[in-house]
């Protein structure tokens, strides 16, 4: 029995998975009672993305032998992958109990605790499994993503490194190891990691059937930079394709539809909008990768973008100031719940005398007393520009809009979270691509309320 086994452990280890699966299920049949066998065909089904069939097997092995560590180590990690946290803790508390020293027990219950937002717990959990087994590479990237979150950006960048060594290979290593780099202002490695964002899949390559430009001199040429990610992403990174034309270089700036109207102003620069036709290039570059090919360093540049629609006299005469609010990014974000507060957070802001409140918010104003709509409807970000000018001070949370009124040299107060995105950096009031922004952070996560306190007192 055990030879039978141990000959379908050999094959599962070469590759040959579906074979060891039959090769499992035969000896079960035999022999229903070997709790090692179960334990085995859990472990191929969810290397086939079949984890309810794995926890069936799990399950299985552990009431064979309710001392069997690995495969209460393995039930909890399956039951992680179905989202079901409460049990897949429970079996990896037990995986703990009979083995403390459990690397993998510890790093799928540092897993189950980042989920729920314990980072602290997180953090503990991926430190003890690193220290049990130094040659984890997913515990060292998981750490160094928890410390990055909870503020330790020294400590995390020390443990990406390590996860980098262990596995230079994976791309969501690099692409994480990169945004640390970035928001510790290490820009030269920093933009050379952040290449791997196409192989980790947060964006995705156009325009393959054309060279790809790479760094070399091509002045007197003409070349297609290309809008990869987010609106504000294209916003923030736009001013180097101009920056590119003054070397000589031809530059067709291809962006998102909304984005077309505001991004013909840029100094040198022919605009396409995504799915019209191109002029003819000869090159093509992601714009992401402009800093990297350009070896260019954050600078805080002044206004690059212009209005389209002229907003004067649209809204009355001044009433004090103007202020416009944004309090939330796209909801389908994966650090929305981070990034954006609920309306009702801002009823205090609006009772500050002697301002006049605006929603940027897209969408329906809500019912909120002292919030007023836009005079107008807004087409695209050229409309959204021509409004910011009418305003004395933007007040938003990390959003597109936002990177609008810094390209627009308008006066702006970012609410960031505790954690926030690499480009807002730490520790700063300021931003090094925008000199019109002020920066308001939290001071502990979640806490939204004293943001909202600091920049009441500096709105009075």
């Amino acid at each position: 029995m055990e030879a039978l086994l141990a000959a379908a452990i050999e094959r599962h280890r070469r590759g040959l998975v579906a074979e060891a699966e039959a090769e499992y299920r035969r000896i079960i049949a035999a022999h229903p009672g070997f709790a090692e066998a179960h334990n085995a065909l859990g472990i191929a089904l969810q290397q086939q993305a079949r984890p309810a069939d794995a926890v069936a097997c799990f399950r299985r092995a552990v009431e064979l032998k309710p001392d069997y560590v690995a495969a209460f180590g393995n039930l909890g990690a399956a039951l992680l992958a179905l989202g079901q946290r409460r049990d897949a803790i429970a079996a990896l508390d037990a995986a703990l109990v009979l083995d403390p020293a459990n690397a993998e027990a510890h790093y799928n219950r540092a897993c189950a605790a980042q989920e729920d937002g314990a980072l602290d717990r997180a953090a503990e959990g991926y430190g003890r499994a690193v220290a049990l087994n130094p040659n984890h590479a997913g515990a060292f990237n998981n750490l160094g993503m928890t410390l990055r979150a909870l503020g330790r950006l020294t400590e995390s960048l020390a443990a990406y490194e390590r996860a980098t060594t262990l596995a230079p290979a994976n791309p969501l290593i690099r692409y994480g190891f990169a945004q640390a780099l970035l928001e510790a202002g290490d820009f030269q490695r920093g933009w050379r990691e952040h290449e791997y964002r196409f192989a980790a899949g947060i964006a995705h390559k156009r325009h393959q059937q054309y060279p790809r430009w790479m760094g070399e001199d091509i002045a007197g040429r003409t070349i297609l930079v290309w809008a990869e990610q987010g609106l504000g992403d294209t916003i923030q990174f736009c001013r180097h394709a101009s920056m590119l034309a003054k070397r000589g270089v031809q530059v067709v700036l291809e962006v998102q539809p909304p984005l077309e109207r505001l991004c013909r102003g840029l100094a040198g620069v022919t605009v396409a909008a995504r799915g019209d036709p191109l002029p003819p290039f000869e090159l093509q570059a992601p714009l992401m990768s402009l800093p990297l090919l350009m070896e260019a360093e954050p600078f805080a540049a002044g206004p690059y973008l212009g209005a389209g629609k002229d907003w004067t006299g649209r809204f009355g005469e001044p009433s004090g100031r103007r202020v416009a609010l944004v309090w939330a990014g796209s909801p389908t974000h994966k650090d929305d719940h981070n990034r954006s507060l609920p309306p009702d957070a801002l009823r205090g802001l609006l009772t500050i005398p002697d301002v006049a409140f605006y929603c940027f918010q897209l969408g329906q104003a809500p019912d909120l007393p002292g919030l007023r709509n836009l005079p107008g409807p807004i087409g695209d970000f050229a409309d959204t520009a021509g409004a910011l000018l009418e305003m004395d001070l933007l007040i938003s949370v990390d959003t597109a809009v936002l990177h609008l009124a810094g390209a627009l040299g308008r006066p702006a107060w970012a609410l960031l979270p505790y954690a926030p995105d690499w480009r807002w950096q730490q520790s700063r009031d300021d931003s090094p691509w925008y000199p019109s922004l002020r920066l308001f952070r939290q001071s502990r996560r979640q806490d939204w309320d004293s943001v909202l306190d600091r920049v009441a007192m500096a709105l009075q």
